[in-house]
């Protein structure tokens, strides 16, 4: 286990317009505050289209829907790629069909906010970077202190 103890240091509160990808405005926002090295992310709302995926161990497995769903909730956060310097934004997700059944995954592009959608972000400090594992092949949290 490896962790890193962090402090609060401001929130942003988004609302996204209808028609906009939530992954898409999440990018484009950190892209725009540079400031953000760390952030935690929470959100709801209702999209018309979503692109949902699950990680098998190896690939992503991705299913596409077309249809309005309510965004049960919106958890992820924000992290600097250490070869790429950009932000990383890492965000899952839960969808509400008009019965009551869920659909969840990781968030791609394809997620269209139908009324509104909307998430807040919690900057943390210090900033934390994501680094190729070796193992998986994806960029995981590089956290400086360890327990064995």
């Amino acid at each position: 286990m490896k962790y890193l103890l962090q402090t609060s240091q401001k929130n942003h509160l988004l609302r996204l317009y209808i028609g906009e990808d939530i992954l898409e405005s999440l990018q484009k926002f950190c892209d725009h505050n540079s400031s953000i090295g760390f952030g935690r992310i929470q959100g709801i709302g209702a999209v018309s289209a979503a692109k949902l995926g699950f990680f098998d161990g190896t690939n992503y497995l991705i299913n596409s829907y077309s249809e309005n769903l309510e965004i049960v909730s919106l958890s992820g956060n924000i992290s600097i790629d250490e070869e790429e310097g950009g932000h990383i934004v890492h965000i899952h997700g839960v969808f509400s069909r008009k019965d009551g059944s869920c659909i969840g995954g990781h968030i791609f592009p394809g997620c269209t906010v139908s009324a509104t959608c909307e998430i807040q972000i919690q900057v943390l400090e210090p900033k934390v970077v994501r680094k190729e594992d070796m193992i998986t092949k994806l960029k995981l949290l590089e956290l400086p202190n360890e327990i064995e």
